[in-house]
């Protein structure tokens, strides 16, 4: 006998569809579909691929707002054995007709929202087919609707059997300046979040998962994925608000969420919070940025159910976990164990591997690796430390060290060090004492030319809800805490920080703006 079991990730939702099939898989707002109904119409977009001549290794971008509508294309894409290459809503044109260039998608998926942007750099777009403008809106002039094509498609399987090595999605981490980094991963690298996670999260066929950030983002697939592969029900949430979040789990049961610090402390401000059940939300997770303790402690009298987990990771393809039972056995200030067999060291300039104990460039090899920068071979390589045994392990760019027990901490990104007379400071050190501030909501500390220094630290912060800030009081409140060398020259204040994917502080877009105004 030989045993041949699917178990990609499009694999899931058919089996699921014939063992579970009256479950709830996904809802959005209003709209929810079974499992039985959920592999019906990703089988029907997966079928109007096939017939467009679409298949393994070609590419269909997805420009969508969260949707359902976007949730379905997306599977029914891979379940085609289609390369998927979600664009982020927000690019501006320019960044996007160069991600879409850049990744050869043939085919383009818009919704009425998105349409208009689309049309206007339409003569930039020379990869997509003349009839590869597809909209889940009505047909008009240039635009095909995907309501039409699928009306007339098969609801049965489309016959395409997908391989570990199969490339599944290319996703942009940016594309406002330089080269296009499109990180491209197979099925089998999707392997890490419901092998890694799944068992670490405790989610079962019971586990409601309430996404907050799109479900193309690498953060999303932290429930998202598992909770499809035991048989729970993903939560749309088509723009999150504190409001939003807190309404889905109350009506929907969630029980697991992911969202960044931002996002959580959105949702501590809230004025109604404490009017909404969420008894039921035991697993919160949270990353992209350390969380403050008073968020932390926060968090914990808002959601007396809800365990916080940390995760550490890369869209390149790694992460770690720290389980409530890691803080309160000692480890609350690390980033907890690599999850399934990842395999973490830490190294030095030199690229020599560090003892325990001394912090160094964190790097790592996993099954959730990206097979590397798509058409970027120069960039892919300077992302690869290469082990004594040939291995090949991911360069994260952060400082941090192991301790003797195997649990990761972490000190910061290397490019965001701060050097002020030869000395390195790291900017979270900084801000983990600032937000201690009552009247403080968040902090970004970075580095600003000094002609004496050469650098020296300079902190903006965000108010908390109703409070106000006298820059110089809370610069000489945190400094009294702070050594002489970390000291910060100037505070100031701001409604809001630029920001990043999910919401993260985007330091890069500070430090252009302030070395620019000390420069003058």
């Amino acid at each position: 006998m030989e045993y041949d079991f699917a178990l990609m990730c499009p694999d899931v939702i058919a089996h699921n569809a014939r063992y579970l099939a009256n479950r709830t898989a996904v809802v959005c707002e209003d709209e929810r579909l079974t499992w039985r109904e959920f592999d019906e119409r990703t089988n029907r977009v997966a079928n109007v691929l096939k017939a467009e001549g679409l298949g393994k290794g070609d590419k269909v971008a997805l420009y969508m707002s969260t949707s359902l509508a976007a949730f379905i294309a997306f599977w029914g894409s891979a379940k085609a054995g289609c390369v998927t290459v979600p664009l982020n809503v927000l690019l501006d044109d320019e960044s996007l007709a160069r991600l879409a260039t850049d990744s050869d998608a043939a085919l383009i998926i818009a919704d009425p929202t998105t349409e208009p942007r689309l049309d206007r750099i339409r003569d930039q777009l020379s990869g997509i087919r003349t009839d590869g403008f597809v909209t889940t809106g009505p047909a008009h002039d240039g635009w095909r609707s995907l309501g039409d094509l699928l009306s007339a498609a098969s609801g049965s399987p489309c016959g395409v059997k997908i391989l570990p090595n199969d490339i599944i999605t290319i996703l942009y981490t940016s594309g406002t300046t330089g080269d296009p980094k499109g990180i491209e991963h197979t099925h089998v690298s999707r392997m890490m979040y419901p092998y890694g996670f799944a068992m670490g999260l405790k989610i079962d066929r019971y586990s409601v998962a309430v996404l907050g950030t799109p479900p193309y983002a690498s953060g999303s697939w932290i429930t998202m994925m598992p909770t499809m592969y035991r048989g729970g029900t993903v939560v749309i949430l088509p723009k999150f608000t504190a409001e939003a979040f807190l309404d889905a789990v109350q009506r929907e049961k969630g029980t697991h969420a992911f969202l960044v610090p931002t996002q959580w402390i959105s949702i501590l401000d809230h004025p109604a919070r404490a009017d909404y059940d969420v008894s039921s939300l035991r697993c919160i997770i949270t990353s992209g940025q350390p969380i403050p303790e008073k968020v932390y402690v926060g968090l914990e009298e808002a959601f007396p159910n809800g365990g916080i987990h940390e995760v550490y990771g890369f869209s390149e393809g790694f992460a770690t976990l720290r389980l409530p039972e890691d803080a309160a056995r000692g480890k609350r200030t690390s980033v907890g164990q690599p999850l399934m067999l990842e395999d973490v060291r830490i190294i030095d300039e030199q690229g020599a591997e560090l003892p325990d104990g001394e912090a160094g460039e964190i790097v790592a090899h996993s099954i959730g690796m990206m097979t590397g920068y798509y058409k970027n071979p120069g960039l892919t390589a300077k992302s690869v430390w290469t082990a004594p045994d040939g291995r090949g392990f991911l360069r994260t760019g952060d400082v941090g060290y192991l301790d003797q027990d195997g649990f990761l901490y972490v000190s910061g990104r290397i490019k965001d060090m701060i050097n002020s007379g030869g000395l390195n400071i790291f900017a979270a050190d900084i801000e983990r004492v600032f937000v201690r501030h009552p009247d403080v909501s968040e902090a970004a500390a970075i580095g600003v030319p000094h002609p004496k220094w050469g650098e020296t630290p300079l902190l903006i912060v965000i108010p908390s809800p109703g409070a106000t800030i006298d820059p110089e009081e809370l610069r000489a409140w945190g400094n009294a805490q702070l050594a002489n060398y970390q000291k910060v020259s100037r505070v100031e204040v701001r409604d809001d920080l630029p920001r990043a994917v999910y919401g993260k502080v985007a330091k890069a877009a500070l430090r252009e703006e302030f070395g620019a105004e000390n420069q003058q």
